[in-house]
Formats: C-alpha cells, structure tokens, sequence
C-alpha cells in the first residue's frame, strides 16, 4: 500500500498527492503550448509527458500535490516542492502549473501556492523555499512578491524563450518571513 493521500484544504482549492490517474490532465497541460512556454520548454508528446509523470510520481526528495478546485475531482494543475534536503531544511524548488488555461488569473495558483508553502514550513519543517521565475512572467512574480518571497538574485539571459534570452529570477522565502 502506497502512501496516503494528503489532503490541504483551502478556501478555492484543495491539494492532494497527484496520482497515476491524473496522468491525462499531467499530458493535456504539457502538450500544450501556452502552458510550456511559461516553463521555457517545448510541448511534450504524451510518452514525454508520461515519462515525466512517473518520474515525479517516483521522486523522494519532492512532494507533488493536485490542485482541484473545489466541488470538481479532476486537478487544475499541481503544485510542488523539490530538491528538498532533509539536513539543510531547504527545498530549492517551489513550482506551480496551472494547467486550464481559462482557470488563470482566477487566483488559484496563489491559493495553492500559499498551502504548499504552509506545508513547507509548518508540516515538512523547512527553514527556506528558493524558486526561479522568468523575467516575462510578470503575473507569477507579482504573485510570489505577495506571498512574501524576495528577489536575491538574476541569472542574466539564462534561457533562449521564443527566440529571445530571458533573465532567470531567483527568489527566496525563510520560515519567519511566511505568512507576514
């Protein structure tokens, strides 16, 4: 038997652990190109996004949530925290992929966010959460500046998007600055 599903329960959404049946949604939103580009990757074909499905779903040093919006089962999108070292209390990676394109911009990315962050810190006991944002996704940066995360540092022109280099955003959060 498998791990439990974890539910965190929001206001909009609710977070539970992703699971093999997502998988259709996982390969919807990666195959498309709106979706990607906010990643700086191409559409993947489903055996790509298959692959890389079953590699979160194997991934021990990462949580992957589902983001369903309330009063629906199938997820929106998912949210996660990777690259987490138990011994430093620091995941290096906060992620969020709204999948439904129309679903943007309603704030539930926000909202999920803010519950992964909660678990972070309050259930996993990390003392930091780091991400990285591109330049021109102005709506995802404004959205971690109000959850309380603080620019430390730009990788100039780090990734060829569309044909244009863009700068890579490094931001970070610290237990005690959370929920301020």
């Amino acid at each position: 038997m498998g791990k439990p599903i974890e539910i965190l329960d929001g206001r909009f959404v609710y977070l539970r652990r992703l699971l093999r049946s997502d998988l259709d949604c996982f390969c919807a939103w990666y195959s498309n190109p709106q979706v990607t580009r906010f990643l700086a990757m191409k559409p993947l074909s489903r055996a790509e996004a298959k692959r890389m499905f079953e590699h979160l779903l194997d991934d021990s040093n990462g949580v992957y949530f589902g983001v369903i919006k309330k009063g629906e089962e199938r997820p929106i999108g998912y949210v996660f925290l990777a690259h987490i070292s138990k011994s430093h209390k620091v995941a290096r990676e906060l992620g969020i992929v709204i999948g439904e394109e129309s679903l943007w911009g309603h704030g539930y990315g926000s909202e999920a966010a803010k519950l992964m962050l909660e678990y972070g810190f309050k259930q996993l006991g990390l003392h930091r959460i780091e991400l990285l944002v591109f330049d021109f996704n102005q709506r995802a940066r404004n959205m971690y500046s109000k959850l309380g995360f603080v620019e430390e540092g730009v990788l100039r022109e780090a990734r060829l998007v569309d044909r244009q280099w863009h700068d890579v955003i490094m931001m970070g959060m610290l237990e005690s600055e959370f929920g301020k």
